[in-house]
């Protein structure tokens, strides 16, 4: 997952192109295909009796966004690009934050997140998907070079990239939530009293990372610091502590003013981030509130509402493989139409975008059709 602006972004992959079996509609007809019969439990498990629609909402727009993200062009290797693609990827970048606030919002939730056993579930789900989905790019790389094609060109040994999440580029995310797995049974044996504070810290340091306060680090260590993890993760744990008495709040009559509140502040946000210089400590601070304003709109306009659309529903529970397995459709895409520097092309994005999100919700559905759905939950996620 993308948490970076366009100008941190890796550069495009060679990739799978998108193969649609014959008969798919007929074998998986749209609104079975996407019906979520069984909710994701707090502590990574079936069967929840309790839904939470704001994480389903934060996930299923976090995802869609993601593979936005990523469909936009690049200046991390000196590429000049619009300042409309730019402003995209800075509004939209509250992606990563909301998976780590809905992961801590999670685990917070779950009696389980003492135990060792928790921890081992986490892993198993998060990192069998990933190995599944990094060898997959790996063995496409080396057949690349091997034709004498493009390559990602990384010298890395491939046990140090699995090791880092850095196979892909965006699969920094895998190494910043695994940490916060090993982290959770700590912060689950802390009172309020400590979690509370420990919250504010974080979020202070990632303000410090983010506004350049803190020494500088390799672009590699930037992204996978757990001074830009540890801050989202911690507030929604501590929302999460806060459930019940938000939502009371929100339902005696709170509710509109809050979204008032935040949706101008969002508002306002984008308008600073269009308007203050680009790499300002002014405009770094900005986009760092700019996620906050955004999940907190999310939350307040959905905590204790009625349960999300159930393609909403759908891209939340499937949010992971499709993060993972989006990035071979989205490259070649980006790959095909070469970047004109500083010009916005929005068909580009739109067709990298389309073909990203697409061909790995069927990557899914297929997954799951023909390895039965529990098997594919755990190999694909």
């Amino acid at each position: 997952l993308q948490c970076a602006s366009p100008s941190q972004r890796p550069p495009a992959l060679p990739g799978m192109a998108a193969v649609q079996p014959a008969g798919f509609d007929e074998r998986l007809p749209l609104p079975a295909a996407f019906r979520v019969s069984e909710k994701l439990s707090a502590a990574g498990g079936r069967g929840a009796k309790e839904a939470y629609p704001e994480v389903d909402w934060i996930k299923g727009v976090g995802i869609v966004v993601v593979v936005l993200i990523h469909s936009l062009p690049t200046s991390l290797f000196g590429t000049r690009i619009s300042d409309v693609e730019e402003w995209i990827g800075q509004v939209t970048r509250f992606a990563v934050p909301g998976f780590l606030a809905c992961s801590g919002y999670l685990f917070a939730a779950s009696r389980g997140s003492r135990g060792l056993g928790a921890v081992r579930q986490r892993l198993q789900r998060l990192l069998v998907p990933y190995l599944a989905f990094s060898l997959f790019g790996w063995a496409l790389d080396a057949f690349y070079a091997m034709a004498g094609g493009p390559t990602s060109m990384d010298p890395t040994p491939l046990p140090l990239k699995l090791l880092f999440g850095s196979v892909v580029g965006p699969y920094y995310y895998v190494f910043l939530i695994v940490t916060l797995v090993f982290a959770t049974p700590m912060f689950a044996r802390l009172p309020p009293m400590v979690i509370y504070p420990l919250a504010v810290l974080a979020v202070v340091l990632q303000f410090a990372h983010e506004g350049a306060l803190l020494p500088p680090l390799s672009w590699f260590w930037m992204m996978r610091s757990p001074t830009r993890s540890f801050g989202p993760f911690l507030v929604g744990w501590c929302v999460c502590l806060q459930r019940k008495n938000l939502r009371r709040r929100l339902e005696a009559g709170a509710r509109p003013a809050c979204v008032a509140i935040l949706a101008a502040l969002l508002a306002a946000g984008g308008v600073g981030i269009a308007l203050v210089p680009a790499f300002s400590r002014a405009r770094l601070f900005l986009e760092t509130a700019q996620c906050y304003f955004t999940l907190g709109l999310f939350l307040v306009a959905t905590l204790g509402r009625s349960p999300a659309p159930e393609l909403v529903q759908w891209l939340s529970e499937a949010s992971y493989p499709i993060y993972l397995g989006h990035l071979y459709f989205v490259f070649p895409i980006l790959a095909s139409f070469p970047y004109v520097d500083g010009t916005f092309q929005p068909l580009r994005i739109l067709l990298a975008w389309a073909a990203g999100l697409g061909n790995s919700a069927a990557v899914v559905l297929v997954g799951r059709q023909l390895l039965g759905a529990s098997l594919a939950r755990k190999v694909l996620g």
